[in-house]
């Protein structure tokens, strides 16, 4: 007798929710890329770093919209088309790269893009594993949270 029957149901909605981990897994390694490319560009052209740097109103001003877009994207995800989501993560990956292009001027490159590294890697190990092995990953997020912690 089996006492933990599993339907067809339970099976597909698993599977889908593996599909959709991957995927979130994937896009964030996509925008940790692009991140890490934009402050890297920004950093090593002298007109971006001024024009980002030169006044406290530019800088802050792409604080508040890099904020505006986090608001604008959490509060209307699942009502923007699937390509207007994509191009505002982008824009947001964006954004980010050019106000963290001012950790080159207190941090080593070395050691810059050995971090965006193994972030980029984790988020790109983490996505290939859910996708090849089709497990669910979102148990691990308390595991990674204490890591991170600890």
């Amino acid at each position: 007798m089996d006492r933990f029957p599993r339907s067809d149901s339970i099976v597909q909605a698993r599977s889908g929710l593996q599909t959709y981990m991957a995927q979130v897994y994937g896009w964030m390694t996509v925008g940790l890329l692009l991140t890490a490319f934009i402050a890297w560009y920004a950093a090593n052209t002298p007109a971006v770093m001024m024009f980002v740097f030169s006044s406290k109103i530019t800088f802050f001003g792409l604080i508040i919209a890099q904020l505006a877009l986090v608001f604008v994207l959490s509060g209307l995800v699942h009502k923007l088309s699937a390509g207007m989501a994509t191009t505002l993560f982008m824009l947001y990956s964006a954004l980010t790269g050019l106000t963290l292009s001012s950790i080159f001027i207190v941090y080593t490159y070395s050691s810059i893009a050995s971090t965006f590294v193994v972030t980029g890697g984790m988020f790109g190990a983490m996505s290939l594993y859910g996708y090849t092995t089709k497990r669910d990953l979102s148990g691990f997020g308390n595991m990674l949270f204490m890591a991170l912690i600890g």
